[in-house]
């Protein structure tokens, strides 16, 4: 028996290789996924509610809330809800798995360019680097796509190299479907007929037809859909990449080229330069670059190495796929920006990999040895540690500051009302209660408390709380100035107040039960060392 799984393993020694990268690094991916962060963020929660839309019925090619939105993430939330309910782990274990997944294709995309070597060091690389880490811990649709990108970038090199029609058409699918996932896709296809244009001119384009066409017929039914939406929304479709863009019809045409200048400066040095990447709390830790320095010199080592003689052309692809995915940052606001540059993910993990590849080979020849091997594994991990320390060993995640940014203090409201009405999601673990609201309960928030004009926090309570705000006679909002009369309210009472609300709000409450008042969250302290009271509760029971 021993025997036999030993034989089997070293017949399957590369998937087994493969598996293990994404075992080791699923527990960064999906670890305590409901409360760390431990809020959840406007745009995670409104894909929530468009996929409670989906379970109800709905079926959207385009969602046009919250600035537009492809479709795909909300159909996937909807299943994951439909099992685990309305929860944070929910809306966000698609892009956890997706992330995972998406190493399997990173592996897939460089060992059909270069080796299998390459593609395990890529894999490993990818698996331990705080940004596609970070990117599929947030319930956003950037996850997704360079799970496509990848899955149907292998699909069409493999199909070019074998002449195999069925991967060709399973490419144009792949990033058909990639077009349902998040707009810079609309950029990113750029690349391929670049790449096309690339083999024609080193004389290498003999295997892309008919295969070619087939792929553009498969992909044109894929997007077809999409297409005909858009050419009778356009405002929905194109309203939200307009309005980013940092380059418009009023800009100066001198200006034009200093802004793109520094544009692409700001988004070249986010791989290498601290304090040069992404700043957003909810993509990266603040400022730091995509590689450690140790990375850093390994992706100029490995540009290098991949530009010689007999690796020019595939990294010369690679080059070509990443300045096309970077495009949506280079010409958009709060570049760089480590969501909309997601699609170079597909391919930039290549470069440090033939770096240490390199290394392997350079001290190892004839044949491997022991040191060579150690010494290469010994800087690989340790630039993989030096990566990863500030995200896991510093609880990144746990951060009074990452909280405040995905929404923690308008969570906690929700979770406030979800413990009072007995429903919902009470704060632990990845399942929501399934029962519904104790009777005799009637929750009132104020109208500054998680408002509707702010967008995130209103999100997550709608999405958490599984009673409509405002629609439902257990939750609503008051008005200070017309409260309604106290024998009309339910036996126990619970009010989320605005502080200095309570000293019209208790007296009031006073005539007929016995109320308590608690602070609620505050929020972190800003840079002068100031922080501030979100709301009050008030706890009312009838005497």
């Amino acid at each position: 028996m021993i025997t036999y799984i030993l034989r089997l393993a070293h017949r399957h020694k590369l998937l087994l290789a493969v598996t293990a990268i994404v075992l080791a690094s699923a527990p960064l991916r999906l670890y305590a996924l409901s409360d760390q962060p431990a809020g959840l963020f406007g745009d995670e929660a409104a894909d929530g509610l468009d996929a409670l839309r989906i379970i109800d019925g709905d079926r959207p090619i385009f969602l046009p809330d919250n600035n537009g939105r492809e479709p795909l993430h909300a159909y996937l939330l909807a299943y994951s809800i439909s099992l685990l309910g309305r929860t944070p782990a929910a809306v966000r274990l698609p892009s956890a798995l997706a992330s995972c997944v998406t190493l399997v294709g990173i592996f897939l995309v460089s060992q059909s360019l270069y080796t299998k070597r390459t593609g395990l060091l890529a894999t490993l690389i990818c698996g331990f680097t705080v940004w596609p880490i970070m990117l599929g811990r947030l319930a956003t649709r950037p996850a997704l796509l360079p799970l496509f990108l990848t899955l149907g970038l292998w699909a069409g090199i493999e199909g070019w190299k074998t002449r195999r029609i069925s991967l060709w058409i399973g490419s144009g699918l792949l990033f058909g479907a990639a077009f349902y996932t998040y707009t810079p896709i609309r950029v990113i296809i750029i690349a391929l007929p670049l790449w096309a244009i690339l083999l024609l001119v080193c004389r290498r384009a003999g295997h892309l037809w008919p295969g070619a066409l087939l792929f553009g017929l498969s992909l044109a039914v894929a997007v077809l859909p999409l297409a005909q939406y858009s050419l009778s929304h356009p405002e929905q479709v194109l309203g939200r990449t307009a309005g980013l863009s940092v380059i418009d019809r009023n800009t100066p045409y001198q200006q034009v080229g200093t802004i793109l200048a520094n544009q692409t400066f700001r988004v070249l040095t986010m791989f290498v330069l601290p304090g040069h990447g992404d700043w957003n709390l909810r993509h990266n830790i603040p400022t730091r670059p995509v590689f450690d320095l140790l990375m850093s010199i390994a992706l100029g080592g490995g540009i290098i190495v991949g530009l010689s003689r007999r690796l020019r052309l595939r990294t010369l692809l690679c080059l070509v796929w990443i300045a096309v995915a970077l495009i949506p940052t280079m010409l958009s606001e709060e570049a760089p920006h480590f969501a909309r540059a997601s699609g170079a993910l597909a391919v930039v993990m290549i470069f440090p990999a033939l770096a240490f590849d390199y290394i392997y080979r350079l001290f190892g020849s004839p044949r491997p040895k022991f040191a060579t091997i150690l010494a290469t594994s010994a800087l690989l991990m340790s630039s993989l540690l030096i990566t990863t320390k500030d995200y896991l060993l510093s609880n990144y995640l746990a951060t009074d500051d990452v909280g405040f940014w995905f929404d923690e203090q308008c969570t906690e409201a929700a979770l406030t009302v979800n413990h009072f009405l007995g429903a919902g999601w009470q704060g632990l673990g990845w399942l929501a209660h399934a029962q519904p609201p104790l009777p005799g309960r009637q929750v009132f928030l104020a109208p500054n408390v998680c408002p509707r004009y702010s967008s995130s926090g209103y999100y997550g309570v709608q999405f958490l709380v599984p009673v409509t705000l405002g629609d439902d006679h257990e939750v609503q909002r008051y008005d200070l100035n017309a409260l309604p009369a106290v024998q009309t309210l339910e036996p126990e009472v619970l009010f989320l107040a605005i502080p200095g609300d309570e000293d019209k709000i208790k007296p009031w409450l006073d005539e007929a039960y016995t109320a308590t008042v608690r602070d609620g969250p505050w929020t972190p302290p800003d840079n002068l060392g100031n922080s501030w009271l979100v709301y009050r509760t008030i706890v009312a029971s009838l005497r």
